[in-house]
């Protein structure tokens, strides 16, 4: 525990090939020393509440200004060449990092009419996003630009994943085409969702207020957490990457056709770090967690410090760097900051929070 420590306060990746065992000493050597100790019930959901509103709900509202943005943007675009296609790219990518910020709430509003998926459907291995959108761009029909259409049509061509398609992939679109109406639909499709998410958000948080489960709100918190840790590491990292250099595929990259897939991973890893750490109006769940064992807040202090500071050295994109011996190297050492956090979560953070996640169904895979 001490070399880990010490690995950590240097700046330094500490040396994990499986970094859920080298966890395993520490894990031990808390539950010989005694039983998890449990907060109060009642600080866990008032806490829960307070990052539902404090962090979350900007973080909604951050999503519902750039989708709306996009949606003008792209509305100018394409009915009068008002604005370039870059500058719909720059508000796609910013639309596209404030979701990544959420994206691993899939619970609640998100949760309503399939709006989690609705709003970014990926992976999409059999490319199915593609083959629907040519077919969409084929047809031609009008109908389906009604935005009323849009609560009926396919999760692959209803948010963000779609819309990189039709922005990056050749040809580009090209003002009063189809194609480039398709893109608006979909855009204001998007800013649609989000603004819903902002309305229905305050009022779903409140009502852990009432719940019989006190722990309820730290628990789907803690889970979406969890969830999107291994979702970095097993699919945005091991998919392109491969399992050797020879194997690598840009193409298997979260958003390879924008090359956001290594700013998709830092928006993920802003939504575990400010559930942690909180800001400077409110605390975040190392609250209760130093609370009841220092050592651990302590561990996860510094195992966020050591992982933004190899993000913030990374002035490559992820396409690139998969080829890239070097730079390989560095995503390797990302990749097994990002199982160790995962592993904390898993076991440590829930156990001393006393809260059990339950089945995931990505264990395993």
């Amino acid at each position: 525990m001490t070399s880990l420590l010490s690995a950590f306060h240097s700046g330094l990746t500490p040396t994990l090939k499986r970094p859920r065992h080298a966890l395993t000493g520490f894990c031990l050597l808390a539950m010989a020393s005694a039983t998890w100790a449990v907060p109060a019930p009642e600080l866990e959901r008032q806490l829960a509440m307070d990052i539902g509103h404090q962090l979350i709900q900007p973080a909604y509202q951050q999503l519902a200004e750039t989708t709306d943005h996009l949606s003008h943007d792209a509305e100018a675009y394409c009915q009068t060449a008002g604005s370039s296609l870059e500058a719909v790219q720059r508000s796609y990518r910013d639309s596209l990092n404030d979701w990544m910020r959420v994206q691993a709430i899939n619970w609640g509003p998100a949760e309503k009419y399939n709006r989690n998926p609705s709003m970014y459907f990926w992976p999409d291995k059999k490319n199915i996003s593609s083959r629907q959108l040519n077919t969409l761009i084929n047809n031609a029909d009008p109908a389906v630009l009604d935005p009323a259409a849009f609560s009926q049509a396919s999760i692959a061509v209803s948010g963000l994943s779609a819309i990189e398609r039709l922005l990056f992939d050749s040809p580009p679109p090209q003002p009063n085409s189809y194609r480039c109406q398709l893109l608006s639909a979909i855009s204001a499709n998007t800013a649609r969702i989000s603004q819903q998410l902002v309305v229905e958000w305050p009022t779903y948080v409140q009502q852990w207020q009432t719940d019989s489960d006190p722990l309820k709100g730290i628990r789907l918190l803690l889970k979406s957490m969890d969830e999107v840790a291994q979702i970095i590491s097993q699919q945005k990292l091991a998919m392109p990457m491969g399992s050797e250099l020879s194997k690598s595929r840009a193409s298997r990259a979260e958003s390879y056709r924008s090359a956001s897939s290594l700013a998709n991973i830092r928006a993920n890893w802003t939504f575990i770090t400010s559930l942690l750490q909180g800001n400077s109006d409110q605390p975040g769940l190392l609250k209760l967690i130093s609370r009841e064992n220092d050592e651990l807040a302590e561990t996860l202090r510094g195992l966020i410090f050591t992982t933004d500071h190899l993000l913030k050295a990374m002035d490559f994109t992820l396409e690139h760097a998969i080829s890239d011996p070097e730079q390989r190297g560095k995503l390797m050492m990302l990749q097994a900051n990002i199982d160790t956090m995962q592993s904390l979560l898993s076991t440590d953070v829930s156990g001393t929070l006393g809260i059990t996640l339950g089945f995931n169904s990505r264990d395993g895979d």
